[in-house]
């Protein structure tokens, strides 16, 4: 652990308050970070201290009288800890949160599940502070996602059914648990449907890349997401927060914090946000809107210092219209051109005619919607977690419980018309619950971890969609139902070995059953309202049961202030069935397998430092082979030939392809003394099928060269670069920072198909910017003014319906120029 190399000399004024309050405010007025590792500690009383002094001298006035001591870690990181200890306590730090964040090799992490430093870790993981995010306006993972290449966030079709890529991997369409990312809020994790619902009163979000296939509760391909709530005791301040801005922005946030009782603490934190909605609608109003309510309680029970236990309870309304989707052009050939359709949707002009509404679009711009269907994004979303640990560093055992329900009521007109191609209205009822038990410590030179994990989902009510394609005399709108129950069962390990010379090496190893059983129906005439009621009224029955073996192996060299390593993991994603019961040339692809993912990855990490200059740097290669890669297809009615509309696929999914994925990441950062700041990040991805074994008869779906397929939703190269200017005023006035930031996407493909000419999104760049007020006068008051986006660039965020099957082509529009001021007000 490096020592700071000169001890920086601050204004510092904190009151008699309580220790877990006061390291917080001297990390905000020191600009840095402290760690407080000492269970039982928070709350005792500690003295007004005031004057121009170093951290180190700061906190043994904080620290006089108590059996407590410190000790740096790197250059703005510090640890308090039981005075004369040899060990940690617990390995979950409490860590006080700095109001301006830290980078690089002092980034506090929880990759590995245990808390290290970033640059110690062998993959490839970006921390994202609370400070962070206010700073760049980032209140969902869709907004994090500009300021993070290589991760994509968006929705797909529309908000709804939320879209996560990260190197090249991407969920398919309408699935719901095979997921190439998951996202984790306090270690439990999240249902899809949830994964873009606002952040609030957040601690941290990291970001891992690549295979995470041991340690986490889902097997994913492409990385996990890592959500921390703030905690009571963890030191982060009461605080309210309002924000109003254009398109009738109005969001008020807070958080308090209560100690109950000498043993249990609570905090409560809480979001409102109303918008107008960004997009016109020809027919009614406008969409895209925001119009959420939110809440969470922890509550945090510690009768002993060995002994911990946190629940958490959440709740989310949301009644929005949700995002609308815009006619972007037709294809030549397709259904709606065929003869018994033509005359409703291909009649030559007028309102029956697709190509008379591409005309009409042109004129209107790539900001009004013709959509016939008004969007709706209605949800109810509930969730309750509990964390119990029982130890200390040496040896701890954690028990994990996680709840979470789901219901959803979503319109969506795919075809961006008033005609009914593809209008969907769905409702969606689940239950998630998990369980997860862990054993955690060290012994000499090894740190391990060994646990179970059981995962199981399934309908708590009506899951029906009512489905118009190509709706017209002869040719009925049908309800489909389906009910599908998700079972995931694991056995994981892995071990750090410290080795000498400053090398160790990781092993993991985790085995997974699963299965997938549930009932489903296309009906002109039913609207099955359970499971068992799909069943008796004809629904095909389906059942599926796979079993994978994953690994992870690595090994870390450090040099200096450098860390090298070198990474291979392998992670799957579920396979599962095709619903209804196929028939004709569909039958052979009932069933479709797991798809696996095998990477090696090699990275440095590292800091460094000059006369003027320091900063960090993280950079990673990545190499991946898929196989069994799962695709989803559309195919239109009657596409099996056996002349039986009750059995045409709902869904599609079949293995065709083996591919291979490559490229590069990497994040820098540079400081200019204590108050210039900027930073570097890019990612590069270049992938594409090796091969291709689909039978011919899937010809007709794959597109003209499948060979030559890409990943969609991956750019090849991603970049975004900020920086930032704290302006020192007097110490009773404050200080105002400056900061800007400037993100980068080259040319996505939002289907596989390359020769798809309206499935393409040019290059370009989004620009933002914001002037922050922090402690104005004096006081607990910051204020930002900030703008996103501010060229106010037109682009497309994602596809809707880009399939030459439905003749149409529409894709979902990015958020334009928005701007606003927020207040926010901290009870230190």
């Amino acid at each position: 652990m490096a020592v700071p190399a000169q001890a920086s000399i601050s204004p510092i004024d904190i009151p008699e308050t309580r220790l877990a309050t006061a390291i917080a405010e001297l990390g905000k007025q020191a600009q840095v970070e402290i760690l407080l590792n000492a269970p039982g500690q928070e709350n005792s009383r500690t003295p007004a201290i005031r004057g121009r002094m170093t951290v180190e001298e700061a906190l043994k006035q904080l620290l006089r009288d108590k059996r407590l001591t410190f000790r740096p870690l790197s250059a703005s990181i510090y640890l308090i800890e039981p005075g004369g200890a040899s060990r940690s306590r617990s390995p979950a730090l409490s860590a006080a949160k700095n109001s301006e964040g830290v980078e690089g090799s002092d980034i506090v992490v929880t990759a590995r599940r245990r808390v290290e430093r970033a640059m110690d870790v062998p993959l490839a993981v970006t921390r994202v502070t609370a400070s962070q995010m206010v700073q760049q306006q980032t209140h969902s993972l869709a907004d994090l996602s500009r300021i993070l290449p290589g991760f994509v966030a968006t929705g797909q079709g529309s908000s709804a059914t939320p879209l996560l890529v990260m190197r090249g991997q991407r969920r398919s369409f309408a699935e719901e648990n095979r997921l190439p990312l998951v996202v984790y809020v306090d270690e439990v994790p999240l249902p899809n449907q949830a994964a873009l619902s606002p952040l609030f009163d957040v601690a941290s979000v990291e970001v891992l890349r690549g295979p995470q296939g041991t340690l986490f509760g889902r097997s994913a391909t492409a990385g996990a997401v890592l959500v921390r709530s703030a905690m009571p005791e963890d030191g982060v301040p009461s605080y309210v927060e309002y924000d109003v801005g254009n398109y009738g922005q109005h969001r008020l946030e807070g958080a308090m914090d209560a100690d109950i009782a000498p043993a249990v603490s609570l905090r409560v934190a809480g979001q409102m946000q109303r918008r107008d909605g960004f997009f016109r609608l020809v027919h009614d109003g406008r969409a895209d809107d925001a119009h959420t309510d939110a809440i969470r309680a922890i509550l945090k029970v510690q009768p002993l210092d060995d002994l911990r236990s946190t629940s958490t309870f959440e709740l989310l309304n949301g009644d929005e219209t949700g995002s609308t989707q815009i006619l972007v052009g037709a294809y030549p050939a397709g259904n709606a051109r065929t003869a018994a359709n033509a005359p409703y949707f291909d009649c030559g002009e007028g309102n029956c005619d697709i190509d008379s509404y591409v005309e009409r679009q042109a004129m209107l711009g790539g900001r009004t919607s013709q959509s016939g269907l008004k969007p709706q994004f209605r949800r109810r979303f509930r969730s309750f977690t509990n964390i119990t640990e029982y130890g200390d560093a040496n040896l701890m055992l954690r028990n994990i419980v996680g709840w979470r329900s789901v219901q959803q009521e979503t319109a969506l007109d795919g075809d961006a018309t008033p005609l009914p191609i593809n209008d969907v209205t769905t409702i969606t009822n689940l239950h998630q619950w998990s369980e997860e038990f862990q054993v955690q410590g060290r012994s000499a030179a090894v740190r391990y971890i060994a646990g179970a994990f059981y995962l199981g989902s399934a309908p708590s009510g009506p899951m029906l969609q009512h489905a118009a394609q190509f709706e017209r005399p002869g040719n009925p709108a049908t309800n489909i139902a389906n009910y599908q129950s998700f079972r995931s069962a694991a056995l994981f390990g892995q071990a750090t070995v410290d080795l000498s010379g400053g090398r160790s090496v990781d092993i993991g190893l985790r085995y997974t059953s699963e299965t997938i059983k549930g009932c489903s129906l296309r009906s002109i005439t039913e609207a099955s309202q359970s499971s068992a009621a799909c069943a008796a009224t004809g629904g095909s029955l389906a059942r599926i049961a796979t079993g994978q073996l994953t690994w992870t192996v690595a090994l870390s060299q450090k040099v200096d202030n450098a860390t090298f390593y070198l990474t291979s993991r392998k992670a799957f994603r579920s396979g599962g069935y095709n619903s209804p019961q196929l028939g004709g040339t569909l039958e052979p692809f009932q069933v479709f397998q797991p798809e696996t993912l095998t990477d090696v990855e090699a990275g440095v990490k590292g800091s460094w430092s000059g006369p003027i200059l320091s900063g960090d740097y993280a950079i990673a290669a990545y190499t991946g082979f898929y196989a069994n890669i799962q695709r989803a297809l559309f195919a239109p009615p009657g596409f099996d030939g056996d002349d039986d509309p009750t059995n045409d696929p709902i869904t599609l999914y079949v293995n065709l392809a083996q591919a291979r994925i490559s490229g590069l990441d990497g994040e820098f950062t540079a400081r200019l003394g204590r108050n210039v700041k900027a930073g570097l990040s890019l990612s590069y991805v270049s992938g594409g099928y090796d091969r291709v074994y689909a039978p011919a008869a899937l010809d007709p779906l794959l597109g003209s060269d499948p060979r030559n397929n890409r990943f969609s939703y991956a750019p090849g190269l991603s970049a975004s670069i900020w920086a930032s200017h704290r302006v020192r005023l007097p110490d009773t006035l404050g200080s105002i920072e400056i900061s800007g930031d400037y993100s980068y996407r080259s040319l996505s493909r939002y289907a596989e198909r390359v020769e798809d000419r309206f499935a393409v999104q040019p290059g370009y760049g989004l620009l933002g910017a914001g002037i922050t007020w922090y402690r104005i006068a004096g006081t607990s008051l910051d204020a930002n003014l900030w703008v996103r986006n501010l060229t106010d660039k037109s682009y497309a965020s994602g596809g809707v319906m880009l399939n030459p099957t439905f003749s149409v082509a529409s894709v979902i529009p990015g958020p334009p120029r928005t701007w606003g001021l927020r207040l926010r007000y901290s009870f230190d």
